[in-house]
């Protein structure tokens, strides 16, 4: 009982923590934004809002929008939420990881929502236990982040699995995972270059904004650090424009690499950076093909992978058999698995990025989570299958190279053996001659030779 009660505060404290970590490092960075902007651009002190706009953001990252003036901003921030998800991990793992822990922890964390709910003057657009059930989800995902690793019933599940299930499946569903994981991390990553290099070509677009808002140097650099905060919802709607799908800032601008065109965008710094069409066809063909070649380099090396489906061949007697036909089975299977996992995975990146910055014609930003999920989706699954058979099209290759190999080699046996048995008749004929010719001979030479007819008892006197 003592140590349940233990472990019950130890889970209060690390969500206690984690809050307070998150919330006065965000609340410091608000403050200072607003005294730098106050000082910059005159008017009214706006660090006095620096504790309602605080609790605001913190109940934002948890996926609760809110309303201030004109701005209706229901966009999350994705780097904050993944920040605060990885404070509850962090501490969890260093205070509790139990179930009594994660009881307490909730209370706590949900009491802190409470608060922060009350504590804020801005208009809210969920109502309580809207908020709650967000917010136990958020800390439900950094507990278990942080349980289930070292927790004893997960370790008697894979047990159990490791004495249940046959190598070949469990290689199987690790190896689709795997593959699922590493190419939705690729994705991402080729979704950051592409910010990267929006922000590149386009900072002068950006830097004539800050002029004609007239910002000062605080300011600026201030408002860029918090647009950092929605860098993962670019990275997100990059994958889809790079993979042809394409964004849209409500019923404002359309961004795809056919088309870039937007229509009186409110003067944002960040909406600068924002791309124009790919003119060349070359290059778009390029860009639109990556997820199909990805998906054909992930199925190679799957397939052909030691630590994957290890295909192997066999030696120079070997011969087809229902061990191949399962060899070929089990990457199929994987390969689904696969193609599941990454539509799922990409349809829940593409609807949390999406939000809005206003009521009307900025109320839907984002990706049609559809199209952008058949973007990525489709041309992986064609090169995961593309994968499948040319590795079926080179084995079936290889063991019909072996099979026309032996036929030849069998052919050209018999050819020398039928040469080499003409050759030995032919030899035989002319001997046998001869030893008949060598015979008659022996027989005339007795036939003429004279018979000594006195016999061995004649003497002469």
């Amino acid at each position: 009982m003592i140590a349940h009660l233990k472990s019950l505060f130890k889970g209060a404290g690390a969500a206690a923590a984690a809050m307070a970590v998150f919330a006065i490092a965000l609340g410091c960075f608000i403050a200072l934004m607003l005294l730098v902007i106050s000082m910059e651009e005159g008017g009214d002190n706006l660090s006095a809002h620096a504790l309602s706009l605080t609790a605001a953001v913190v109940l934002l990252s948890q996926g609760s929008g809110f309303t201030v003036g004109p701005v209706q901003l229901t966009l999350v921030p994705l780097l904050l939420t993944v920040l605060l998800i990885a404070l509850v991990r962090a501490f969890a793992q260093r205070m509790s990881c139990d179930a009594p822990g994660y009881a307490g922890g909730l209370v706590v964390w949900l009491l802190l929502d409470g608060l922060f709910r009350g504590g804020t003057d801005v208009e809210l657009h969920d109502d309580l236990l809207v908020t709650l059930a967000k917010g136990c989800l958020v800390f439900s995902i950094g507990y278990l982040l942080a349980a289930l690793p070292v927790s004893m019933t997960v370790a008697r599940v894979v047990q159990w699995l490791r004495d249940s299930v046959a190598d070949r499946l469990r290689t199987t569903i690790r190896t689709g995972v795997m593959t699922a994981a590493s190419l939705m991390l690729g994705y991402l990553s080729f979704g950051l270059i592409t910010v990267i290099v929006w922000a590149v070509r386009n900072h002068a677009a950006v830097a004539k904004l800050f002029e004609l808002l007239a910002m000062g140097t605080g300011s600026r650099i201030l408002t860029t650090v918090a647009c950092v905060a929605w860098l993962p919802n670019l990275c997100i709607w990059a994958v889809s424009w790079l993979f042809g799908a394409g964004f849209s800032i409500g019923d404002l601008g359309s961004f795809t690499l056919w088309i870039g065109q937007s229509t009186a965008l409110p003067s944002i710094p960040v909406f600068g950076i924002f791309p124009e069409p790919v003119e060349d066809q070359t290059v778009r063909v390029a860009l639109v093909s990556i997820p199909l070649l990805c998906g054909l380099v992930a199925g190679l090396a799957a397939m052909w992978s030691k630590k994957a489906f290890a295909m192997r061949i066999g030696g120079e007697t070997s011969q087809p058999d229902a061990e191949l036909v399962m060899s070929f089975a089990y990457p199929a299977g994987g390969f689904c698995l696969t193609c599941a996992l990454l539509s799922i995975s990409s349809s829940l990146l593409f609807v949390v990025s999406n939000g809005g910055l206003g009521k009307e014609r900025l109320a839907s930003m984002g990706v049609d989570v559809v199209q952008s999920t058949q973007s990525v989706g489709r041309p992986t699954a064609l090169g995961l299958l593309a994968a499948w058979l040319l590795s079926l099209v080179g084995v079936a290759a290889v063991f019909g190279i072996r099979w026309a190999s032996r036929r030849v080699r069998g052919r050209g046996s018999s050819a020398v053996g039928a040469t080499a048995d003409s050759t030995a008749a032919a030899e035989d004929v002319p001997a046998t001659g001869r030893q008949q010719e060598t015979a008659t001979k022996e027989e005339q030479d007795d036939e003429h030779e004279p018979t000594n007819t006195t016999g061995a008892g004649i003497r002469l006197s």
